[in-house]
């Protein structure tokens, strides 16, 4: 058990970095047409929207958020340089705002308002294109397409994976598998790359410039989203947008102002210090969970109790692979085990 309360002190209290970039906004400034302020806001909106999903307004327009209201979250902000490439093939560089907002009052905001809000339990997506233009189908080998997806997908705070189209790869997906939309031959690749959800682009040039379909399976249930555009990179952002709020749709939480409830959890299996330190890593990145405690531990199983902020703790379970739900008492406590 010393062990155990050594490494629970070791890891509670951290605040991984993954989880603050959901809190990093980014804007363009442009000299005389863009200022700090500007881009201020428009780098808090970019956070909002990561977190909740909201597409058809601002989110900072719609909590009716001012300057001051900004700086208020605000936690550093700084220049930075990107370079990236530009539709001719040369490389441009950008002047933009980088601006960290204080994730605890974020979070209140949004609290306050009763928002659904998609934490930091966010699967990896594997997203399979193929493209159609004058130079035939392919799997997608546009490095302005690459560099679409890596923006977008910062953005929207999406960890999202393009394959390396390997010998390995090409063994299991076919390029008629991304077209006909067969999600069903392509998911088994995911656990190559450790992605939750597989999704798939199917775009093609026209005489209007590009169309094509977004595919993908979230718990069972696919959607999909037609996407056009005058450009090939046109046709990224909706179809990431969708994935989003798809991602939300199934796995956002409301944070309860009130301060939640709390939750008895049973978990089995343990047995090695790592492990015991793999779950505490776990309860610590989960957005729901603002403390725990260790309850008993003996033999195999140690029982924690867990201070949750809201409602979904089993589907971030399930989110994870970290932990599988054996069963749930009638009194909720929830009986888990390892799940590798």
């Amino acid at each position: 058990m010393a062990i155990m309360v050594a490494l629970l002190v070791a890891v509670t209290g951290l605040y991984p970095g993954q989880a603050r970039a959901l809190y990093v906004g980014e804007a363009v400034l442009v000299p005389g047409e863009v200022s700090d302020v500007e881009a201020m806001m428009s780098a808090l909106d970019e956070v909002l929207i990561r977190l909740t999903g909201m597409d058809e307004v601002s989110p900072v327009e719609a909590l009716g958020l001012r300057a001051a209201d900004a700086r208020a979250l605000l936690q550093s902000q700084q220049r930075v340089r990107i370079e990236r490439l530009a539709e001719d093939g040369s490389r441009i560089e950008e002047l933009r705002l980088r601006a960290e907002f204080y994730p605890p009052d974020v979070d209140a905001l949004l609290a306050g308002q009763l928002w659904p809000r998609l934490g930091r339990e966010r699967p990896a997506i594997l997203l399979w294109a193929a493209l159609d233009d004058e130079m035939g189908a392919r799997l997608a080998d546009s490095p302005l397409f690459e560099q679409a997806v890596a923006e977008w997908g910062r953005r929207f705070g999406l960890d999202v994976i393009l394959p390396l189209g390997d010998a390995t790869d090409l063994a299991w997906v076919q390029l008629s598998d991304i077209r006909g939309g067969f999600i069903d031959s392509i998911e088994p690749s995911a656990d190559r790359y450790g992605a939750g959800v597989v999704a798939l682009a199917d775009l093609r040039a026209d005489d209007d410039g590009w169309a094509g379909r977004w595919l993908w399976r979230i718990d069972g249930r696919e959607l999909s989203v037609q996407v056009h555009g005058e450009r090939l990179t046109d046709l990224v952002e909706p179809g990431l947008r969708a994935l989003l709020a798809a991602l939300v749709e199934r796995f956002a939480t409301v944070t309860r102002p009130d301060g939640g409830s709390v939750i008895r959890v049973v978990i089995d299996g343990i047995v090695e210090p790592i492990q015991y330190a793999e779950v505490l890593r776990f309860f610590e990145q989960l957005s729901l969970v603002e403390d725990f405690r260790v309850l008993e531990a003996r033999a195999r199983t140690v029982s924690f109790e867990l201070d949750l902020s809201g409602d979904g703790l089993e589907d971030m379970i399930r989110l994870g692979r970290t932990l599988a739900i054996d069963s749930i008492a009638p009194d909720g406590t929830l009986y888990l085990r390892l799940a590798r």
